[in-house]
């Protein structure tokens, strides 16, 4: 469908099956678009292979939307690059620098035994 291959924003989840992880990454860094992108896993192995080969520029790792907060820089790869500049932050200089903001969060095992998951993660004081 034309909606997996756009750069939609908002609360959107698109869902493609794949074989496996290569295959999975594959069909992402086909993408003409790269401003952000997340895994689920328990592996290390994986999580540290995804940030490392995944081409956007804002990834999460067991996050569901890694949009930093303001003192990250906005870094979107490929069509997803805005003007001469990352938007704000040191990246205003790094012309000529892609870099990468990973975001990532790990279960205990008592959180995973839990039927409910919560989007709360509590590092911020409520």
């Amino acid at each position: 469908m034309t909606c997996g291959q756009e750069e939609a924003f908002g609360p959107v989840c698109f869902i493609k099956r794949v074989d496996d992880f290569e295959e999975g990454l594959a069909l992402m860094n086909h993408n003409p678009y790269a401003n952000g992108s997340c895994v689920f896993t328990e592996s290390g192995y994986y999580s540290r292979e995804f940030a490392r080969r995944t081409h956007a520029g804002m990834v999460g790792i067991n996050v569901g939307i890694p949009v930093p907060v303001s003192f990250f820089p906005f870094a979107g790869h490929k069509d997803s690059f805005f003007g001469d500049n990352h938007v704000f932050g040191k990246d205003g200089f790094q012309f000529f620098t892609e870099t990468k903001c990973v975001t990532t969060r790990w279960f205990t095992e008592a959180d995973k035994k839990q039927k409910f998951v919560s989007t709360w993660e509590g590092t911020v004081n409520r």
